[in-house]
């Protein structure tokens, strides 16, 4: 399958020419208020801070205008912003453990692994642990990566990994960041589903492993999915607001269309 990727989120080209929304980008519709108030409160500490640097820079300068304060202000907000970004990205310690993960079970797939990923102190610390756990679980890869859809319920995506955990065949997904959120579950949920569909395995379960995202969070654990059914009823309520929602931005933009032909 193929994907590609919009301002709409990511959509899957299945082999018979259809295209189905991605399971993420469906249940992106699902509010996060935590998330909204930490990026807005991110955002305003920033601003303080660059105004604040600002301030010291210009002082005793003959005084801007308005105008001119405003625009070198968002200028060093811009420079501010694309240096954190990079910050964040060589910091991100959990990109580098999912690359290290797939590659070591390709490798025990006796698959084409290729050179091993590069990371840094703290993801190979945090591989090592993931190595620990599943040689405790006996862990038995048996898809990586592989992607699923269904044609009833016209969507997609890619299960990170389909193993026998103890024997028991699972959906498991890596997760990185503080905590595993409720959308993790319903994810699992949903390609538990879909690959029970296509005829490809009968997952009894699902695991939800958080890795460590940055240097500060250097643990990891493991999280059993919620009950499949119940996160499945879920998933199908945020796409019935997701497929609104889509109507919803179609018709406005119809709108803004006929508003500027009509000027």
């Amino acid at each position: 399958m193929k994907h590609t990727e919009t301002h709409r989120g990511r959509t899957y080209t299945t082999p018979e020419g259809e295209k189905y929304p991605s399971v993420t980008t469906i249940i992106g519709v699902i509010g996060k208020p935590a998330l909204i108030a930490w990026a807005a409160n991110m955002e305003r500490t920033m601003c303080l801070d660059v105004s604040a640097g600002l301030y010291e820079h210009l002082y005793g300068t003959p005084k801007l205008s308005r105008v001119a304060w405003i625009s070198t202000l968002e200028k060093r907000l811009g420079q501010e912003r694309a240096h954190k970004r990079e910050l964040n990205k060589a910091a991100d310690i959990g990109s580098q453990i999912h690359a290290l993960i797939e590659w070591g079970l390709r490798a025990k797939m006796l698959a084409e692994p290729g050179p091993s990923p590069h990371a840094c102190d703290k993801a190979m610390w945090g591989y090592m642990a993931w190595q620990d756990w599943a040689k405790s679980v006996n862990l038995k890869p048996i898809h990586i990566e592989q992607q699923v859809w269904s044609g009833i319920h016209k969507s997609a995506g890619t299960m990170d990994l389909y193993a026998e955990v103890n024997g028991v065949e699972t959906v498991l997904d890596w997760k990185s960041g503080k905590a595993v959120y409720p959308e993790a579950h319903i994810q699992n949920a949903a390609y538990r589903m879909f690959l029970r569909e296509m005829g490809h395995g009968d997952a009894k379960t699902g695991l939800i492993v958080r890795v460590p995202k940055t240097e500060t969070d250097p643990d990891f654990e493991v999280v059993e999915a919620w009950p499949e059914q119940e996160c499945f009823e879920m998933f199908l309520h945020a796409k019935a607001l997701w497929e609104l929602m889509q109507r919803k931005d179609k018709f406005l933009e119809k709108m803004d269309k006929e508003s500027e032909a009509a000027a």
